[in-house]
């Protein structure tokens, strides 16, 4: 197999950035490279590295702050939970309500004494 142009190599890192910001996890990214582009599982892995650090550094570039980073993933999250509902799927709504919990702290401390971690 011929090896990919550098043009190629960064037209797939930006298709698996994409797919990674529309929600895709890992292992559907690595499956999509295999199968859409016949590379090998370590080349995939490589490529999703590349990708992920080109999401990083377009935050760092950015300057988001944890403010609107927070906003964001409350949005995101609410949404989820919509679409949870919209799709008569309590587990997912309980699933986004328990993060939006985490993130911002809208229940009972968790260190309260006699408390235990369910």
């Amino acid at each position: 197999m011929a090896r990919a142009t550098a043009a190629t190599i960064a037209d797939r890192v930006e298709t698996l950035q994409q797919k990674i910001l529309e929600g895709a996890s890992n292992t559907v990214c690595i499956a999509y490279a295999r199968h859409e582009w016949g590379v090998s599982r370590a080349q995939a892995y490589r490529l999703l590295k590349r990708a992920w650090h080109q999401i990083a550094e377009d935050i760092d570039r950015v300057g988001i702050d944890r403010r609107e980073m927070l906003s964001w993933a409350i949005h995101q999250l609410q949404s989820a939970a919509g679409l949870a509902l919209n799709q008569k799927n309590p587990g997912a709504v309980v699933g986004a309500i328990r993060e939006m919990d985490v993130l911002l702290g809208l229940g009972a401390s968790r260190n309260a004494p006699g408390q235990r971690w369910r």
